[in-house]
């Protein structure tokens, strides 16, 4: 789950509310002071493991060999202009991204603002590909509140298609649309 199942946890406690979720990152100190003032106060986080995510297509599908900077270069809301500025995103194709990508419009499927996967695939995918630019890595060490924005605010113009957190629900529309890709928990 990640920020959905950590808002359900700290609703308050009884029959109505789970009693253990599971999330893809730390508890912020903000749910905590939620859950406390909803009444659950036995907080324990337990680390179980590490997240991983894996970009899926239609089986039928051409299979694409993505890097971490071509999922940032197609899905960033602004991409470097090569002059130490950020330009909003041009690419419209894999191809736009990456010249041995097929010309293919962007379509990536993934999950709401509300879920840890999204939060994981921000920090594992989107920040992993802006790091492969040195002129963004610096801005880490100047002012990192920039760098995450820069790094992990996703587009808005449909590249990018929030399709929830239902894996059966996002399969279906895979198989129906042959040519997008989808952000998953790995393992499922």
């Amino acid at each position: 789950m990640g920020g959905g199942g950590l808002k359900l946890f700290c609703a308050g406690v009884g029959p109505d509310t789970p009693d253990i979720t599971n999330a893809s990152r730390r508890i912020k100190a903000s749910e905590v002071a939620r859950c406390v003032e909803n009444g659950e106060t036995g907080i324990t986080e337990v680390k179980i493991g590490y997240d991983g995510i894996a970009i899926a297509n239609a089986i039928n599908a051409p299979q694409m060999h993505l890097t971490l900077r071509d999922i940032f270069l197609a899905l960033a809301k602004n991409v470097p202009d090569g002059n130490g500025g950020f330009v909003p995103n041009p690419n419209v194709t894999w191809a736009d991204v990456n010249p041995d990508l097929p010309a293919v419009k962007i379509e990536v499927m993934g999950p709401p603002p509300t879920s840890g996967t999204r939060d994981a695939s921000a920090e594992l995918a989107m920040e992993g590909g802006c790091k492969t630019f040195p002129e963004i890595e610096a801005l880490k060490a100047i002012d990192k509140a920039a760098f995450k924005a820069e790094c992990m605010t996703l587009r808005e113009d449909g590249a990018y298609i929030e399709a929830g957190e239902n894996d059966n629900l996002i399969v279906q529309k895979l198989v129906a649309n042959l040519t997008a890709n989808r952000w998953r928990p790995f393992p499922p």
